[in-house]
């Protein structure tokens, strides 16, 4: 009985924390900067005179050569998002059959594509012509978490995971396929929170996907 008892307790233990982990990356934020500070002041935009997107950068908690790694993912996301490679594939994009995005928002892949490329953010909508980024470098309580970055619709902060970012394996073109992934979010495009075998073919996923397919044809890390 004692022993029964025992793994009881141990069970509701695992379980305690284990809910507690699965929401640590969401509450793990560097003490400067709160969540709530929804402020754009330090993020200025410059509109392209070419017509394409440019990008603006904030980064906190990020050391030089981190900085070298975002520096470098920025270059391959703006080659790419700039091309027209990426502009056939989203045209093309299909979903069970259809050219179409899964939670399209009721968009055509041509009103994606072409909302995307104005830059302006649901919080930033003076902003067309750059993509802004204002990045957090974070270490998640939980030593497991599976989260490579996130961010929350009432801010323009982007939350990455630091044992994901710096390990080798993880290249500029994976990061700025994150980058990619969480941006979109803030021109308002979601995915369901929990796994499902549509999830991939939502805004968000499907374009940070075809972007890291074309970086990896051009032969990037």
């Amino acid at each position: 009985m004692k022993n029964l008892l025992l793994i009881i307790c141990i069970s509701n233990l695992f379980i305690a924390n284990a809910y507690s982990f699965g929401h640590a990356d969401f509450v793990e934020l560097d003490a400067n900067s709160p969540v709530e500070d929804m402020s754009t002041d330090h993020l200025v935009s410059y509109p392209s005179k070419t017509g394409e997107l440019n990008s603006n950068i904030h980064m906190r908690n990020f050391t030089s050569r981190d900085q070298q790694k975002v520096n470098l993912a920025n270059q391959i996301l703006l080659e790419i998002i700039n091309s027209e490679e990426f502009k056939d594939r989203v045209l093309n994009f299909t979903f069970k059959g259809e050219k179409q995005f899964n939670d399209n928002q009721g968009k055509t892949n041509q009103q994606i594509y072409d909302h995307l490329m104005t830059g302006s953010e649901v919080l930033m909508p003076g902003s067309a012509g750059t993509m802004n980024f204002d990045l957090t470098l974070y270490k998640s309580k939980n030593p497991w978490s599976k989260v490579k970055g996130y961010t929350k619709p009432d801010t323009m902060r982007i939350w990455i995971n630091k044992k994901f970012f710096r390990k080798s394996s993880w290249k500029p073109r994976d990061v700025a396929a994150n980058m990619m992934h969480e941006w979109i979010h803030k021109m308002g495009y979601t995915h369901d929170y929990k796994y499902n075998q549509d999830r991939q073919y939502t805004v968000p996923y499907a374009i940070g996907y075809i972007l890291n397919d074309i970086a990896q044809e051009l032969g990037y890390e």
